[in-house]
């Protein structure tokens, strides 16, 4: 900011008239006197009594029908005068077991944040996390004020230099001065104006999810004789199946194993009937008689 006095003072000079380089001067000084006070002084007392606080929750809660906790919630939101700024669901269906969930980012009103909260609660079967923080932002918006403020006079004092500048070189460094102070002046509004917002109204980051199969009731067998009539027929067909799957990966290979067989079996039986055949042809051996021995005559 400081630099743009000695320019303001060369570019009057150089337009060659006395009352002109007394106006630069008089910008100048205008300009130096325009420069932002000390940090201090945009810091004044905070009346504790009324504080500028931001709340901000995630809440998970468990329930069978997760679609209809999320259009519940969206209903909640509106009847305490907030809205849903973000909805994502999911979910995934099967033969054995199906999920579901939501997941929502609600925005309320602060003065309503305790009474929301516990309503999101109140929708589903159960609460599953809940976790809730505070931030007290009451200094960073007084000081925000007091920022905005200044460079509020600041702007306004520029663009009465700028009305009033004579010297094109003013009016240039004017300009680029008045644009500068502008975009300042800009970006502290929209920061202002978002931590009000986020004091107004709280943040709750929801989601809802349906029990997990693990979660489930213990005992899922058949509750009747019919129930378990019907498990039992399912199983039977079911192991048909599989014997029938086993059988159709092994009768490729059966021609194969008849074969093997037929090479081991084959032989031995021919080599069986040999023997056989060899021992009836040949017959039992006849035993051999003892000698005969002469008895003498008798006498």
């Amino acid at each position: 900011m400081l630099a743009a006095a000695p320019l303001l003072l060369f570019g009057c000079s150089n337009a060659g008239d006395g009352g002109g380089s007394q106006a630069a001067e008089g910008e100048a000084a205008d300009l130096v006197e325009d420069a932002p006070a000390p940090e201090a002084s945009a810091n004044p007392q905070v009346d504790t009594g009324d504080r500028a606080v931001v709340y901000e929750a995630v809440l998970e809660v468990e329930d069978p029908d997760a679609e209809g906790i999320a259009e519940a919630a969206w209903d909640l939101a509106e009847s305490f005068g907030g809205f849903v700024t973000a909805d994502e669901r999911d979910r995934a269906t099967g033969e054995e077991a199906s999920y579901s969930s939501a997941h929502l980012v609600l925005r309320v009103p602060s003065e309503q944040f305790t009474a929301a909260m516990d309503g999101l609660s109140a929708l589903a079967e159960s609460e599953r996390y809940r976790a809730v923080t505070t931030e007290d932002v009451t200094e960073a918006t007084v000081d925000l004020d007091a920022h905005i403020a200044t460079k509020t006079a600041s702007v306004e004092r520029v663009r009465g230099l700028l009305a009033e500048a004579t010297s094109v070189t003013a009016i240039l460094e004017l300009e680029a001065e008045l644009a500068e102070r502008e975009g300042e002046l800009a970006s502290l509004e929209s920061q202002l104006e978002d931590l009000q917002d986020r004091v107004a109204m709280s943040t709750i980051d929801f989601t809802v999810v349906t029990p997990s199969a693990a979660e489930a009731a213990g005992y899922a067998g058949p509750d009747s004789f019919w129930d378990g009539v019907v498990v039992g027929f399912k199983g039977a067909v079911n192991l048909l199946v599989g014997v029938s799957v086993v059988v159709g990966i092994l009768l490729p290979f059966l021609p194969v194993a008849a074969l093997v067989a037929a090479a081991v079996i084959v032989p031995v039986r021919w080599t069986r009937k040999r023997r056989n055949a060899r021992a009836l042809l040949v017959g039992p051996m006849a035993p051999v008689a003892p000698p005969m021995h002469a008895t003498p005559p008798r006498q």
